[in-house]
């Protein structure tokens, strides 16, 4: 099996907020699923806001479909 460095990523969720986006790749973490937060660079700007550029997670194609039973359905894409 490839390893998560050399696998193609998916977007499995997309958030208003680096603190929701946070939170989702916690649990998929704690599931032992690699994820990653992009699209965050308008955020760290303005952290307390919402922004018309969506957070998202991203997980290795691999774990797609175990990453969206995780995450919240409002959030997945």
């Amino acid at each position: 099996m490839k390893s998560a460095k050399d696998a193609n990523w998916t977007i499995v969720a997309e958030c208003n907020s680096v603190a929701d986006a946070s939170i989702i790749e916690g649990a998929l973490k704690n599931a032992e699923i690699p994820a990653t937060i992009i699209n965050s660079a308008l955020q760290s700007a303005l952290p307390m806001t919402f922004t018309w550029a969506p957070v998202q997670i991203v997980v290795p194609d691999v774990f797609v479909e175990q990453a969206r039973e995780i995450v919240p359905e409002e959030y997945r894409v």
